[in-house]
């Protein structure tokens, strides 16, 4: 009887001797949340239509105006390594002005440092595409390459700290001034309406 009680209580221990080893299993499966500012701060543009009038307008400028945008994403990923995180983001973003997007992206992390339990450096690559909305076919590309600060809360609990930089490939409205009044330029008189977008982002992220 005092050998099975022993041997109850070493099981008991065990998961709390255990707690703080970096060297039992860690968690394959992870989850996330995760909110950016975007601050964008410079677009090159490539415009090409026919005008109402009946002549040809084509654009190409650089402009270096900024403006603020919000991220908001949630992942699910899998741990290959204790190094090597492969995750899949999707949620909710601001493109440029009154423009917004559904990401879905695929991001590589690498953390720096083998243990776990402890606060670490890490990098980051992410590449994929915002959605116009359930109601559009807009789709634009994006890439995303940064890095940030981890912060080990528990075994399975981190809060990370991210600065990336982003390029986003889009395909905004083109106005035009038709008796003073801004007009949408449509149909087949819109031959190309390219935009590439420079923003960096500041992030905090939630995982488990």
């Amino acid at each position: 009887m005092k050998k099975l009680l022993l041997l109850m209580i070493l099981m008991q221990a065990g998961p709390v001797l255990n707690a703080g080893n970096p060297d039992r299993p860690f968690p394959r499966m992870t989850f996330g949340v995760e909110g950016n500012f975007l601050l964008n701060f410079g677009a090159w543009r490539h415009f090409n239509y026919i005008a109402d009038e009946g002549y040809r307008v084509n654009i190409k400028d650089f402009r270096s105006s900024a403006n603020a945008n919000g991220q908001l994403l949630a992942n699910v990923g899998c741990n290959i390594s204790r190094r090597v995180n492969i995750a899949l983001y999707a949620g909710i973003a601001g493109l440029y002005e009154d423009k917004a997007a559904i990401p879905v992206s695929v991001r590589v992390t690498v953390l720096y440092g083998q243990n776990p339990l402890k606060c670490r450096w890490f990098s980051f690559a992410d590449a994929g595409a915002g959605i116009g909305s359930f109601y559009e076919k807009d789709v634009s590309p994006f890439a995303k390459l940064g890095g940030g600060y981890r912060i080990s809360l528990s075994r399975s609990v981190k809060l990370d700290f991210m600065i990336a930089y982003q390029l986003l490939a889009s395909h905004p409205g083109v106005t035009e001034e038709i008796d003073g009044v801004p007009t949408p330029v449509t149909g087949t008189r819109l031959r190309r309406n390219d935009m590439l977008t420079n923003a960096l982002s500041f992030g905090i992220g939630l995982n488990f």
